[in-house]
């Protein structure tokens, strides 16, 4: 047949396609190519878009109940008759007619109905995206990075004061914000973990690598989670991030690893779509424990935000542990707090580390050193 615009064009023959089951195609319209999802639905054929009108998702590889089908990315649901939403005043993709002859599965590439774009995102989620563009816009351009170092603390221990605990990892990195506000002029924030509401990774990266988008599609679904304000704090505010935690059976806290695995989004945008959100910042790390396992949990931190984009200036961590023996876990509060006031080692190290980290700062913002590595600027 010849790709005029209104000709079917052949896609599979009948048999290529079961009951429940579904193809992607790609069809020649005029000098463009338009990527198909064909369907099997009782022996009737429909075909609609491909592509997922929310993030791309590839609707041939969804899951198909009755005339439904999944995105597998998201969860988004059309209709395969009509590609319309399945719920009221969702998104639809570009339905397509169809036609079988002699065996053959045909399809006309001018979709009978046009998918129409409705959602909207919640208002925090459409704030923070936009401000991410503007941000990485304004560095690509090559925008003064402005003077002044902003320290992040992230506590993550889950401690709570209604029972009088005090926690050891929590103490120090007090002690280091003040000290990074009073000596080094920085502006400081603590953010504590456990007052935060934000759900658990759901693990969308493992589908496929770009079904992990950012902003989160958790944050996206929910906006009452609170992860949203990590990610405008690390990627919009920070220059340096100083995070604390307790060792917990040979590792970081649980309530780290829930927020570092929130944060795949972030370091999964840079092998899915070589977007880079992180740059020109600084890293560094408080580590506290009865028993000692200091430098297995720093070199997982370390791993884990080098790869999100982090540099590390001197002594990037601290460690603090009592030792192996240490059981009377009752006396480690005691014990940090003694030793800062009394000039100990500890404090020395947490100053040590702190200035690292903020003149490292410093230094990688105004030489720009992501743009020049990034971007190739001299």
């Amino acid at each position: 047949m010849e790709n005029n615009s209104g000709d079917f064009q052949p896609v599979c023959m009948v048999q290529d396609i079961a009951d429940r089951q579904s193809r992607a195609f790609t069809v020649p319209w005029g000098q463009e190519k338009i990527e198909l999802a064909v369907f099997n639905v009782k022996g009737q054929f429909y075909a609609i878009s491909n592509s997922c009108a929310h993030k791309g998702g590839p609707l041939s590889r969804g899951l198909l109940n009755g005339e439904i089908v999944t995105c597998p990315w998201h969860g988004w649901k059309y209709s395969v008759i009509d590609g319309r939403s399945s719920h009221e005043g969702g998104d639809s993709v570009n339905a397509y007619e169809t036609l079988v002859l002699n065996g053959r599965v045909y399809v006309n590439p001018v979709p009978f109905r046009q998918g129409e774009r409705k959602y909207k995102p919640h208002a925090k989620y459409a704030e923070l995206e936009g401000s991410v563009k503007e941000y990485l816009a304004r560095l690509d351009d090559g925008a003064d990075p402005g003077e002044g170092i902003k320290v992040l603390g992230i506590s993550t221990t889950n401690v709570t004061e209604r029972v009088e605990r005090k926690s050891t990892s929590e103490e120090a990195l007090g002690f280091a914000l003040d000290y990074a506000k009073g000596e080094l002029g920085a502006q400081t924030v603590m953010v504590k973990l456990r007052e935060l509401d934000f759900k658990h990774c759901q693990g969308y990266y493992s589908t496929d690598s770009k079904a992990c988008i950012f902003p989160c599609s958790i944050s996206e679904a929910d906006e009452k989670d609170q992860m949203i304000e990590i990610y405008r704090q690390i990627i919009l505010w920070a220059d340096v991030v100083l995070i604390s935690t307790p060792i917990r059976w040979g590792s970081a806290s649980s309530l780290y690893y829930k927020m570092v695995q929130r944060m795949n989004s972030v370091q999964n945008q840079i092998a899915a779509r070589k977007t880079y959100l992180v740059r020109d910042k600084a890293a560094a790390f408080i580590i506290t424990g009865g028993q000692d396992n200091v430098q297995h949990v720093a070199g997982e931190m370390m791993s884990f935000w080098s790869q999100v984009g982090f540099v590390f200036g001197r002594s990037p961590f601290v460690g603090w542990s009592r030792g192996w023996y240490a059981e009377d876990t009752e006396n480690n509060y005691a014990g940090i707090k003694r030793d800062i006031q009394n000039q100990g080692s500890l404090k020395k190290d947490l100053m040590v580390t702190v200035r690292g980290a903020v003149e490292m700062a410093r230094l990688v913002k105004k030489s720009r050193y992501d743009e020049r590595v990034l971007l190739g600027r001299q």
